[in-house]
């Protein structure tokens, strides 16, 4: 079974890809079929099997050479990791398949605002309202709540989410002088809150924030960031989220994540 989630995932993570190189453009996620970049020729279906015919091909085109991104491979793997992941946490149950939905989407956010800076709605919007209805519906998502307590919970994650990054945005805004936060990770914390809950809220801010300071200290230190270079906050948001996801049922400097 964990074999045939695993190569769940890394199928899901092929069709990322996909998405993640065309949503931005406006382009249709199913036609034209995968073509090279450079030389334009279809992808052969046996050259489109996820992690084998990246290694199988040495990272390049079967025609022109050309060379492929080692993004492609590593998008699947984090796919397939997680799912199995997931599935080791939750079973096959109703919280598996949510969740599997919830980190999927963090996956693709995350690498849209690498490139382009920005947080899609088209992702974030929709979960932002159907992460309460999923906790009523199964309140089995948040630890000993009962179905109104699992929508509640929810809800206070969203108002949590959204309002903690306003205020963090409008500080940093007053300290700095310049914009220090993005609407689209206030919707992306929401939709965060809204499927963990309020408690995890505070913990994907933590981890979020510690990672990024890790992280862009050492761009700025080997010089491939300055201070004053634009760092997308998303990536780290969705780190600390699915960090947080796997906290659930644990205890945390304290007290419970339900």
């Amino acid at each position: 079974m964990e074999i045939l989630i695993f190569i769940l995932g890394l199928i899901f993570g092929s069709f990322a890809n996909v998405v993640i190189l065309r949503l931005p453009k406006g382009k249709s996620l199913i036609n034209p079929g995968s073509s090279c970049v450079k030389c334009g020729k279809s992808i052969k279906f046996y050259d489109n099997i996820p992690l084998l015919s990246f290694l199988i091909l040495k990272g390049k085109c079967r025609f022109c050479g050309e060379k492929i991104s080692a993004r492609y491979f590593l998008v699947e793997l984090l796919s397939g990791i997680l799912f199995l992941l997931i599935f080791n946490k939750f079973g096959l149950s109703p919280a598996f398949f949510i969740y599997t939905l919830f980190v999927y989407s963090l996956l693709i956010v995350g690498f849209i605002d690498i490139d382009t800076f920005l947080i899609s709605d088209v992702f974030v919007l929709p979960l932002v309202v159907l992460g309460p209805i999923l906790s009523f519906l199964f309140p089995s998502m948040h630890t000993g709540l009962s179905n109104i307590q699992s929508l509640l919970y929810s809800v206070f994650g969203i108002l949590l989410g959204g309002g903690l990054l306003i205020f963090l945005s409008l500080f940093g805004k007053f300290l700095f002088k310049k914009e220090a936060m993005g609407g689209g990770d206030v919707k992306l914390l929401a939709m965060i809150g809204a499927f963990l809950g309020w408690k995890s809220v505070f913990l994907t801010l933590f981890f979020a924030s510690l990672l990024g300071t890790i992280i862009s200290l050492f761009l700025i230190v080997t010089k491939k960031k300055t201070v004053e270079d634009y760092v997308p906050f998303g990536p780290y948001l969705g780190i600390g989220a699915i960090i947080s996801l796997f906290y659930k049922g644990l205890t945390f400097m304290g007290f419970l994540i339900n």
